[in-house]
């Protein structure tokens, strides 16, 4: 019994390849738009062929144009825009779009879709995507729809369609038919040779390293020659004890001067331990008992006399008033 064949390196149905045949140019011209950069856009086309091929067996032919767009659309390298991107002429109004809004557009215009597939790929409904179209819209110097460029870019993806040449058509073959055959292709563009200039300065930069590594091997070897020439350590002094394995001697007594003060002199001013108590500004205060109650109480005294002059004038400012009144009868 034959083991079966594996489906990814299988040859594909006709039908299969007619389809693909038929996307692979405005596919090309899709990808190269959306991202500016016509090898990035060749990378991004490959790996939504591959990716198709694989799934196409388990869809139904009327859902193929839908997911082989939104395959392309998803795809990574057309996520962002190339660090070199350009459109020229006409196509220079897709450079101010966002992603999402320029794929809205070269959908319709280079991929040919009506508007419910495209809105589809996208993974937009009727209006979401009627916004991005309109956002994508190229607009005059007043803000509004511009129908003349619209009318220019249109034209300028149809011219770009017709006149891919010829070794772009060859290399979009390939791509077809790596990917009919299950052969892998490259995963990002082909990366361009350095230049002269760059290797010279890695050469240099290469030598640069290999004396430094020279010059730090002589260093160490200076160390190890001069620590073997190195004398040996200082003996013990006569008399003093050796020390032992691990353990330092103590070192030896250290020789203290002294030096005399200099003779304290006399204070200048003496005070006695008692003050006099005449010397006190409360002596005579303190000296009088009863006055010291009296100035103990003052404030009460105070308040005492004074309300006890309030209340003898009363009366007699009444009296004063009534007599007054008699006068004026």
């Amino acid at each position: 019994m034959m083991a079966p064949q594996d489906p990814v390196g299988s040859p594909a149905p006709a039908a299969l390849a007619a389809f693909l045949r038929g996307c692979e140019r405005r596919g090309a011209v899709f990808a190269e738009l959306q991202c500016g950069d016509p090898d990035r856009g060749d990378v991004a086309l490959a790996a939504a062929l591959r990716a198709f091929r694989g799934n196409a067996a388990a869809l139904p032919m009327a859902d193929w144009p839908v997911r082989f767009w939104s395959l392309l659309s998803a795809a990574p390298p057309l996520r962002t825009v190339a660090p070199d991107a350009r459109w020229p002429g006409a196509l220079s109004a897709l450079a101010a779009a966002a992603p999402l809004d320029r794929a809205a557009l070269l959908l319709r215009l280079a991929g040919g879709l009506q508007e419910a597939d495209a809105a589809d790929a996208l993974g937009l409904d009727g209006a979401a995507y009627r916004d991005a179209l309109a956002r994508a819209c190229p607009r005059d110097a007043l803000g509004h729809p511009d129908a003349a460029a619209w009318r220019a870019v249109a034209e300028a993806i149809q011219t770009l369609l017709r006149e891919l040449p010829p070794d772009r058509l060859a290399k979009l073959a390939r791509l077809r038919e790596d990917a009919l055959a299950g052969t892998r292709v490259p995963a990002r563009a082909p990366v361009r040779a350095p230049e002269s200039g760059t290797v010279d300065t890695r050469r240099r930069w290469s030598w640069i390293l290999l004396a430094g590594i020279l010059l730090l091997a002589a260093a160490g070897a200076a160390l190890w020659w001069w620590q073997g020439q190195a004398p040996p350590p200082a003996s013990t002094p006569t008399g003093a004890p050796a020390a032992e394995e691990g353990v330092s001697a103590l070192p030896p007594a250290p020789v203290i001067a002294s030096v005399p003060l200099p003779a304290a002199e006399a204070p200048a001013l003496r005070a006695d331990n008692m003050i006099a108590a005449e010397a006190h500004g409360d002596f005579a205060l303190l000296a009088d008992a009863d006055d010291e109650a009296y100035a103990r109480e003052a404030d009460f005294l105070a308040w005492y006399v004074a309300g006890a002059g309030a209340t003898s004038a009363a009366p007699a400012s009444t009296a004063d008033a009534g007599a007054a009144g008699d006068v004026a009868r």
